[in-house]
């Protein structure tokens, strides 16, 4: 049964990339990085090391893709700010991993929501001005290849 549940919901998460926009997907992104967060943190109280590794495993992974999607061309210092807070938050993940720092976790959950809550209530009209600038950087990108 578990094994099914499990299928299910990998494809329900495939589905709704495949139909999400980047900004949908960001805030897929940061919602998956505080779910592994979470789920590592009771990991650790019940002593469940694999489970633990596992789930902290993908919040680096979510949040080194998170750091790599970073544009520094188009807001250089935004990029280096993003790129310092989510160095720190993989480092962080990585301590409380080794250690089982279970406050280590509590602080990088506590800077990564609010950055999901401001991409999930972000006004529909930042959402349109920045998928136009993104589309303009694609026609760009692709007329010079």
């Amino acid at each position: 049964m578990r094994q099914n549940i499990k299928a299910y919901k990998s494809v329900n998460i495939e589905s709704s990339i495949l139909s999400a926009d980047p900004h949908q997907i960001i805030v897929m992104m940061f919602d998956g990085a505080l779910e592994s967060v979470v789920i590592a943190k009771g990991a650790i109280e019940r002593k469940e090391l694999a489970l633990k590794s596992t789930a902290l495993t993908k919040a680096v992974n979510i949040l080194t893709a998170l750091k790599n999607a970073l544009d520094p061309e188009a807001a250089p210092a935004i990029a280096e700010n993003f790129g310092f807070l989510y160095d720190y938050c993989i480092t962080k993940l990585n301590d409380a991993s080794i250690s089982l720092d279970i406050a280590a976790l509590d602080e990088v959950h506590g800077l990564l929501k609010p950055l999901r809550d401001a991409w999930r209530e972000m006004p529909e009209q930042s959402k349109q001005e920045g998928l136009s600038l993104l589309d303009q950087k694609n026609a760009k990108a692709s007329a010079s290849a």
